[in-house]
């Protein structure tokens, strides 16, 4: 007989029941405490940190546990099994913070990228899927005994709308008191059934003329380690609020990969489902309740996210998404209602979805393509989309060609020692001066680690500075022109490598060095290389050089503060004018906010997916073989580079 154990949680509180034989990990996401694990649960990222403050317990030897760790009873949470009840806590590293204040990304990180001036600029015009009908509808009598739903039918008909679906049965069964007690004044409120090409209406509600007159929308992008959601008014087509948080699915791995693998498990997909559901419900429960808006009042929501992250949104099992010949279940999710998907706005609201391209090359990247307006313009275009994967779209109103490649773990803090995703405390840029480290914190408080911007500047500083070479080697101190002061943070740690300290333990909220790797440098020398590599190899199957085109934007994630300079002398961007690089901010998020806004954007989604040309990196022969040289700072090719070339002699 299984033996069951109660888990405590401080200083949470919490409690719940445990098996003997279910490691602590996986207790406790199932219990609701969202803990750190990178890897999954494979005991190889060293993330799930707990201390056992009280009870027994078995874990197996790793080498993330240092000895004084193991003294005060400090475990991974994944190679730990409890064998009496336990009391423990979860330590300030493993903790997912979720829910944090976003301002609005459109305005945000250049001026005229906002959904009022793309409409403007376009001419798309503003038409967003709800439709409020108020029908002037004469009361039945013995010479004209219509029904009372044929009637309304005959009005629609009167303003243009004709076949309208339903699928709400609630509203009939009041609609006869409703249309007698308001004297047959009544509003209808219709939403775009929209899928692929066809368009059709559906009747969503029937409500009194009286009833509140705002009615609302959501934006949203499900990334696959942050998820943000914008509230959009449906008559100013105004942005209430903008909310994000981390997507509460790094729970159980942080790139798509690991996830898929996951879903796999028994009840595997059912658990990933309900993180992301939940993720979105919680980020729809407070920005509604800060910006006052009753959740019946929200009547359509609009989501774009890569293949594996619809997949799961939807609950369709990704399996194969993975396996050669890479194929998802399906491209173009239909409209389905809130209440089916779980999401917890008007139950009878509709839930619409950007289509996928390809295995690797999702929703967001059609929803970017789009907020740039690469689709409709002359000359060439690139978008760069920088999260927790890379993906890359080049072309123009004739042609586009896309690619994903893996970039993401790194620059998202997973496999670098004092990595950590864009939050509070994370040091985001670095400068070197006189031999003094200047770091810049997110939130302008004590560092805890380093997010994807400050891992693209750090060995680009160093490498200026004379620290690494263009390996990504440290030099020895005697080979170095630079002064003793700046050496002297430089050591060799406990598994022999050599590491840079960036931040001293007196300096940081969490009493602990913060420092950079060989290792970790090797780690985002090999993702940057992919990117850049994969955009190299893309310009190539077109018989492009990187100055045709004509703007670079970047999206997403980290990309939205990276130093171009310094992405440069990484070797991570082209080597163009700067004033060639547009930054965008989420353009995935805009996307779906346009979505809304226009029903001329509705109308080419499904076209602009079509349109794009889907190339395989991982089978592609030219990016397998001549991978490689892009492992060097800025690459091994410096004609690629002649700029930065001449900045360093090189």
């Amino acid at each position: 007989m299984l033996k069951k154990v109660k888990i405590k949680v401080l200083p949470e509180k919490k409690e719940f029941e445990s098996l003997t034989t279910e490691n602590l990990l996986h207790s406790l996401i199932s219990n609701g405490v969202n803990i750190y694990a990178s890897c999954g649960g494979k005991g190889n990222c060293g993330k799930c940190k707990v201390k056992i403050l009280l009870g027994k317990y078995f874990t197996a030897e790793t080498r993330f546990i240092s000895e004084n760790e193991k003294k005060q009873n400090i475990v991974l949470a994944c190679l730990t099994v409890p064998e009496s009840d336990l009391t423990i806590e979860v330590l300030q590293e493993a903790k997912l913070e979720y829910i944090k204040t976003l301002e609005d990304q459109t305005s945000v990180y250049i001026e005229n990228i906002n959904p009022a001036h793309i409409l403007e600029k376009n001419c798309w015009g503003k038409s967003p899927p709800l439709k409020i009908i108020k029908p002037k509808i004469d009361p039945p009598s013995l010479n004209n005994p219509t029904a009372d739903f044929e009637r309304i039918e005959k009005e629609l008909a009167e303003n243009g709308i004709e076949n309208v679906k339903f699928n709400n049965f609630s509203f009939l069964r009041e609609l006869p008191e409703k249309l007698r007690n308001n004297n047959w004044e009544i509003k209808m409120l219709l939403l775009e059934n929209i899928y692929k090409d066809k368009i059709e209406h559906e009747l969503v509600d029937v409500l009194s003329i009286s009833e509140n007159e705002e009615y609302y929308g959501l934006a949203v992008d499900i990334g696959t380690t942050t998820v943000a959601v914008s509230l959009i008014n449906l008559t100013t087509l105004e942005t209430v609020a903008t909310r994000t948080s981390l997507n509460q699915q790094r729970v159980y791995g942080d790139d798509v990969i690991t996830r898929i693998i996951y879903s796999e498990n028994p009840q595997g997909l059912y658990e990933l489902n309900q993180k992301i559901v939940n993720t979105i419900n919680q980020l729809i429960d407070v920005i509604s309740e800060q910006a006052k808006v009753p959740l019946k009042d929200i009547y359509t929501m609009v989501v774009a996210g890569n293949t594996t992250m619809i997949h799961l949104f939807y609950s369709i099992p990704p399996k194969y998404v993975r396996r050669e010949p890479y194929v998802p279940v399906i491209s173009q999710i239909p409209p389905m209602h809130a209440k089916e998907v779980g999401i917890m706005i008007n139950p009878n609201g509709i839930i619409y979805s950007f289509p996928s391209v390809a295995s690797y090359v999702g929703g967001d990247i059609v929803a970017g393509i789009i907020s740039c307006g690469i689709d409709m313009k002359e000359k060439i275009s690139l978008l760069l989309d920088l999260g927790t994967n890379g993906e890359i779209a080049i072309g123009n109103k004739d042609f586009i060609i896309c690619a994903a490649c893996s970039i993401g773990p790194a620059f998202e803090g997973v496999d670098i020692s004092c990595g950590i995703y864009a939050t509070v405390g994370a040091i985001e840029d670095v400068e070197i001066k006189n031999g003094d480290v200047i770091y810049k914190v997110i939130g302008d408080v004590k560092p805890i680690g380093i997010c994807g911007s400050g891992l693209i500047s750090i060995p680009a500083v160093l490498y200026f500075n004379g620290i690494i070479d263009r390996a990504g080697k440290f030099i020895k101190q005697s080979d170095t022109k630079h002064n003793s002061k700046l050496y002297n943070r430089v050591r060799i740690n406990n598994e022999g490598e050599y590491e840079f300290v960036i931040a001293e333990k007196t300096e940081t909220a969490n009493n602990k060095d913060i420092v950079i790797t060989e290792s970790d440098i090797n780690n985002i020398l090999r993702s940057k290389g992919a990117l850049f590599h994969g955009v190299y190899t893309l310009l190539n199957h077109l018989n492009l050089k990187f100055e045709d085109n004509d703007k670079i934007y970047i999206s997403g994630g980290f990309g939205s503060f990276i130093d171009i300079h310094k992405a440069q002398v990484l070797g991570l961007f082209p080597d163009l004018p700067k004033e060639k690089f547009v930054v965008v901010g989420n353009s995935s998020l805009l996307g779906a906010k346009l979505f809304l806004y226009s029903q001329d954007v509705r109308k080419k989604v499904a076209a602009v997916a079509q349109k794009m040309t889907y190339i395989d990196l991982s089978s592609d022969p030219m990016f397998m073989n001549e991978y490689t040289s892009t492992l060097f700072i800025p690459h091994t090719n410096l004609g690629l580079f002649p700029n930065v070339s001449k900045i360093f002699n090189l």
